[in-house]
């Protein structure tokens, strides 16, 4: 009696830590970060595909965390008409000097925090973003669409080159946020749209 008693509580446990949290995978084929980089790296845009990824919600129905990884080797310009053309870039942007590839061949996302504003579809994200082994916060709007087992995800915001060293010469060893803003660098932005794409 003792023995069933225990398997029915444990039962019960794994079925509410089933229902605690649902989550729910990324389409990796349907997803993509798109960059425009117009206003500071040389008139360039283009996309990054995903590795992998992964948008959590609590048992009320709401998300609250998620995870993504970055295939920094799947990052692609697009602003010329030539694909040897976009190559050339795309080959610039495995140097040290942008994003350091051959050692850092993804980034990651960690989102920790989601909250919706008013009753809109409209939610506050916040979390981090590590690029080249170097990880700062990250605080952005999105739209989060859930009909049945798809959500959809789309947002726009900036990241600043400056906070992640991108395009800084391999030669500056002594690169800080002090001295970017001496020379006025702070304001470089990189524009980035999110279209995400999650099933269950």
């Amino acid at each position: 009696m003792l023995k069933k008693s225990l398997f029915l509580m444990l039962l019960v446990l794994l079925q509410l830590g089933a229902v605690a949290q649902q989550t729910y995978r990324l389409n990796t084929q349907q997803s993509k970060i798109l960059w425009d980089a117009r206003k500071t790296m040389g008139g360039h845009y283009g996309y990054i595909l995903f590795s992998s990824g992964s948008l959590n919600y609590s048992p009320g129905g709401e998300p609250n965390s998620g995870a993504f990884t970055l295939d920094m080797n799947n990052m692609h310009s697009t602003d010329h008409a030539l694909a040897a053309d976009n190559q050339k870039v795309d080959n610039e942007l495995k140097t040290p000097k942008f994003f350091k590839m051959a050692q850092y061949p993804t980034a990651t996302i960690n989102i920790t925090q989601i909250s919706r504003v008013g009753q809109s579809a409209l939610y506050k994200v916040s979390g981090t973003l590590t690029i080249k082994g170097i990880t700062n916060p990250v605080v952005f709007e999105a739209t989060i669409v859930k009909k049945g087992k798809l959500i959809n995800v789309s947002a726009k915001t900036t990241v600043n080159r400056v906070k992640w060293h991108i395009d800084v010469p391999e030669s500056q060893q002594s690169w800080n946020i002090l001295t970017a803003l001496q020379n006025n660098m702070i304001a470089d932005e990189i524009g980035i749209s999110l279209s995400l794409v999650f099933n269950e």
